[in-house]
């Protein structure tokens, strides 16, 4: 495939690639959270207003 043969597939598909990859990051940062919350030292707040830490 040549260059104006990909430029012009971008151009014909620039939205589709658009929210592809807005969807991709928003993914990736549900993930990153998920992740920081199931792997990194965690905190909570008990109705009495007592913090727990613990670690997994």
């Amino acid at each position: 495939m040549n260059v104006s043969t990909f430029i012009d597939f971008i151009k014909a598909r620039w939205r589709m690639i658009a929210v592809l990859a807005v969807v991709s990051l928003i993914v990736i940062l549900a993930l990153l959270y998920v992740a920081g919350l199931l792997l990194l030292p965690s905190e909570i707040t008990q109705s009495s207003g007592v913090v727990i830490f613990w670690d997994q």
